[in-house]
């Protein structure tokens, strides 16, 4: 949704999102005054004529709202205020209106408040005078507003397209729409938005056993059509909310956000509703349609299997978890920052809070004056706080757009990252710093503040990147698992006839597990043994009429039958399975085993000693070193719902490998490391993991106290705790971002391919 309006005349835009509402001049910023006081009230203004006026009211304070209809721009100005405006008509000097005004009313307009309001007036370009070249402000504006268009279509990282006038689109669908916002759709959403919450809280493992894989192969195609399909039904109730209250919707497109699609309208004309609700209402519309959606399909997945629940699930979290992160972000310029402005009755509070925050950062940096009535004093702490939150998150943001946009393409994207830097960051510090030390410079600074502040930042970059040391410790995660775990492999094919075990059943050395057979096999040793007689008969012929050599034969043919019959005969006895050492049974569903066919060297069951375990930790190549001088020293071992314990690492695997040597800490099983399919993978082939891991990892082993794997659970994951070589934290958190946003972005683009 796009929404305009302004206080400075300057068209203000972030990506996705637009402006705000204004306030009255009083309260607005009077800009470095290039003229002295006397020209301005010499001077003689006259609005323009294709400006609109509508008076309004907001507890009980009348105001009244200007529409530029040819830039589609609001301004909100106080009745005091639009008195004098009101009464320039280019006959008039400013002196002379202020004058006037003197006799008709009690509270006097200063002269130096109708300078700030002249001022205000021609920098948004609402009046013309030829002592100030209005034509000339005009054209340059409009150069401005272009050149801010061409910067815009020059981002690869955030670009917008528009497509179509949906207007009459609208208009004709309006009438078949209009229940989305009466009553009764009113209480449906609610009751229907309770279930889907007993659902949520009632289901909430399954929901996240659910998540696993879920950009595995080509699920991210359906991710991506349910996300186009939804920005549009999301747009498209923001235009249907519009027209409801005599709106229009004159454009409607596609903002490219690092490349990703998302659908816009421009519902700028919701500024010329009187009722503050209605606008709340066209700014909540598209969240209000899309958690509906949200609500129906987790309700849809609660009572479906299969492809259908599947579907369901990718629309639940495309419809709510993307809806709540971005739309009802009041700290960015979409849905939820409109709503809270209105709700608070401060308009323009984004533009006033980054400006008071940025005015004060100049103040604070290079000791410049600070700006007068940015804001009225009962906004004040409200645009304060609002103003510092949205400034570090615009930055935030900014930043990790562009880290993020560096790691892709494996690398390439190193160039769109260096675009978006120059674009957001360098540009605008270039403009602030031109407007202090250019030769056309019109904002004074104090150069020893300046200096003072340059030492400072300079000193804390050095303490960040040679003084401070990154945290002691790193963490990798971990599972438990049986130290002497035995896997028990059938040494011959054969059915399984008995399975005389249950899973968690004790079991002693040499008890029996399982009983096979195989009819193959016992008709070739029936068949070994026949042979092997009929040798030894004709041998002994073959001694009795004194033919020696023919008899030497024979005994190595009984020899050579002897062996085979021997080899036979330990597979038949290899078909029931033993424990080789005492312990416990594991393994899932075994009594779905009975009758089905094992091959050679399938794994049936695996036998543990349940006191004698073990953590498998998966490090990252980049905390090789760090884990293996942690080699004989206890480190902590934070499992879920006990307290924090220390073991010893006792071995390090020096070889490092993408196969996952333990599945349940990989992604697809719920546990924290990214894979990707495997491409060497087959089907069929069980020998080779449908899943690798994203990058190379090395295995840590850390034994654990006899008395403590009493009270743990083999396949528990935790997170191991170890100390760190030494690295600045600067370069830590470098380091660390860049790494988490290329594993997930690798993660994103490897599953894509596949």
């Amino acid at each position: 949704m796009e929404k305009q309006q302004s206080t400075t005349g300057e068209r203000d835009h972030a990506a996705g999102g637009p402006s705000d509402s204004s306030q009255p001049p009083t309260a607005m910023p009077s800009g470095p005054p290039a003229d002295p006081q006397d020209q301005w009230l010499s001077s003689k203004f006259s609005l323009r004529s294709e400006l609109k006026f509508d008076t309004r009211s907001e507890k009980g304070k009348p105001f009244v709202v200007i529409e530029d209809p040819v830039r589609s721009k609001f301004f909100q100005v106080g009745v005091d205020e639009f008195d004098f405006i009101s009464s320039l008509d280019g006959q008039k000097t400013a002196s002379e209106i202020v004058n006037g005004l003197h006799g008709e009313s009690e509270e006097k307009l200063t002269p130096e408040q109708a300078v700030t309001i002249c001022q205000w007036l021609v920098q948004s370009n609402l009046v013309l005078s030829d002592s100030f070249d209005s034509s000339k402000r005009l054209g340059s504006q409009a150069n401005a507003i272009d050149k801010q268009k061409l910067m815009g279509w020059l981002n690869p990282i955030s670009f917008k397209v528009t497509l179509f006038n949906p207007n009459n689109i609208l208009s004709t669908c309006q009438r078949t729409f209009s229940w989305l916002f009466s009553g009764w759709f009113l209480i449906l959403w609610l009751v229907t938005g309770g279930y889907a919450m007993s659902v949520l809280f009632g289901r909430w493992d399954d929901l996240g056993n659910a998540s696993a894989g879920i950009l595995s192969g080509t699920s991210w195609i359906s991710l991506l059509v349910f996300w186009l399909l939804l920005k549009v039904v999301h747009e498209f109730a923001h235009g249907l909310a519009c027209k409801k209250y005599g709106g229009e919707v004159p454009e409607a497109g596609v903002l490219f956000l690092l490349f990703t699609p998302m659908a816009f309208v421009n519902v700028t004309s919701m500024w010329r509703f009187s009722s503050r609700w209605h606008r709340i209402v066209v700014a909540a519309a598209g969240m209000y349609v899309e958690l509906f959606i949200s609500f129906v399909a987790l309700i849809v997945w609660s009572r479906c299997d299969g492809m259908m629940a599947d579907m369901a699930y990718n629309v639940f979290l495309m419809a709510s978890i993307t809806t709540i992160l971005f739309n009802a972000n009041p700290l960015m310029r979409f849905d939820g920052y409109f709503i809270l402005s209105d709700l608070l009755n401060v308009p323009n509070l984004y533009p006033k809070g980054t400006r008071w925050f940025g005015d004060r950062s100049r103040h604070w940096f290079f000791g410049t004056p600070k700006a007068a009535g940015l804001f009225s004093a009962e906004e004040g702490n409200v645009v304060r706080i609002y103003g510092t939150m949205a400034w570090f998150w615009k930055w935030s943001i900014s930043v990790g757009l562009i880290i993020a946009a560096s790691v892709m393409f494996n690398g390439a994207g190193l160039l769109l990252g260096i675009i978006g830097a120059v674009l957001w960051i360098g540009l605008p510090v270039f403009n602030q710093l031109k407007s202090m030390f250019g030769a056309e410079a019109k904002i004074p600074y104090s150069l020893r503040r300046t200096a003072v502040s340059c030492a400072v930042c300079a000193g804390a970059l050095a303490c960040l990147f040679l003084v401070l040391k990154a945290p002691a410790t790193k963490s990798a995660p971990a599972i438990v698992r049986f130290s002497n775990e035995t896997v028990i492999r059938a040494a011959a094919d054969g059915f399984a006839d008995e399975i005389l075990v249950v899973s968690g059943q004790q079991v002693q050395l040499g008890q029996e597990l399982v009983r096979m057979h195989n009819d193959d096999l016992d008709i070739e040793i029936s068949q070994l043994v026949a042979q092997l007689e009929s040798a030894q008969i004709q041998s002994r012929i073959h001694r009795q009429n004194g033919d020696l050599s023919l008899a030497r034969v024979e005994l190595e043919t009984v020899a050579g039958l002897e062996i085979q019959l021997t080899e036979k005969q330990q597979q038949r006895d290899a078909l029931v399975l033993r424990s080789p050492i005492s312990g416990r049974v594991f393994q899932r569903n075994l009594s779905d085993m009975n009758g089905s066919f094992i091959k050679r060297g399938d794994a049936v069951m695996s036998v543990a000693a349940q006191d004698t375990k073990e953590l498998v930790v998966s490090v990252d190549q980049a905390d090789l070193e760090s884990i293996k001088s942690n080699i004989g020293h206890e480190v902590r071992v934070m499992l879920p719902g006990r307290p924090v314990f220390a073991s010893p690492i006792e071995r390090v695997d020096p070889r490092a490998t993408d196969q996952p040597s333990e599945p349940r800490l990989c992604a697809n099983s719920g546990g924290p490391l990214p894979v990707k399919p495997n491409p060497d993978a087959s089907a069929g082939d069980s020998s080779t993991p449908s899943f690798v891991l994203l990058s190379p990892r090395f295995d840590a082993y850390v034994s654990i106290d006899r008395a403590i794997g009493n009270e743990i659970h083999a396949g528990q994951r935790c997170q191991v705790f170890f100390s760190a070589t030494e690295q600045s934290l600067g370069s830590y958190f470098f380091l660390a971002t860049s790494r988490w946003l290329k594993d997930k972005i690798d993660m994103a683009v490897e599953t894509a391919t596949m």
